[in-house]
């Protein structure tokens, strides 16, 4: 079987783009996980953990 050169980079192309896409997704995730954690812990103490973002 053979693939044209053009077809195979283009899905070479988009693949990255959705591993991209992935790993974009996760840092969201993450971020969102982390500021829930934060306000939590500011609703029950008052305070800041040291590990929250400060911006």
């Amino acid at each position: 079987m053979t693939i044209d050169k053009g077809i195979f980079a283009e899905l070479v192309e988009r693949l990255a783009e959705a591993a991209a896409a992935v790993a974009r997704l996760n840092s969201r995730i993450v971020a969102g996980r982390t500021e829930r954690q934060c306000l939590e812990a500011i609703w029950q103490t008052g305070s800041a953990p040291a590990n929250c973002p400060r911006e």
